[in-house]
């Protein structure tokens, strides 16, 4: 059974803009939160078929490999990451343009051991927080940008 951690925000900044900058793996160092720090990747914007690595949970963290599977310019970044049958995630972020704002909407579907009963229930909340506080790091670094 899978379970689907998500979240939203808007921002004030054109789709174009908040979709550029976001694939930008160049900058992720500036905006990343602590929980979700680069270590390796292309230094340039990510197109489908890159590989890149994070270190998860902050510090050193514990790393993972991630793909990135789909991109629809100014519409949706995907990437896939894991360990088979234990826990893989498969993170988009939709992009949707409402007019003056853009909607980041993030959907993580993971499947494997790890997300069944409590286990998983906390999975998907902390999940969830982290994808809350990595979007509100992405809007406070696009306010300070030109």
């Amino acid at each position: 059974m899978a379970l689907i951690a998500s979240a939203e925000l808007n921002i004030t900044v054109p789709i174009q803009t908040a979709f550029a900058r976001f694939i930008d793996f160049s900058t992720w160092d500036q905006w990343m939160p602590r929980g979700f720090r680069p270590i390796s990747g292309p230094a340039r914007q990510l197109r489908e078929g890159d590989h890149f690595s994070m270190a998860l949970g902050g510090g050193r963290g514990l790393p993972s490999a991630l793909t990135v599977i789909r991109l629809r310019p100014n519409r949706e970044i995907c990437w896939k990451g894991g360990i088979p049958n234990l826990l893989v995630g498969e993170h988009s972020f939709f992009f949707n343009d409402e007019g003056r704002t853009t909607r980041i909407r993030s959907e993580e579907p993971f499947t494997g051991m790890l997300t069944w009963g409590p286990l998983g229930t906390l999975l998907q909340r902390q999940a969830e927080q982290a994808v809350e506080h990595t979007l509100a790091s992405f809007a406070a670094y696009l306010a300070k940008q030109p």
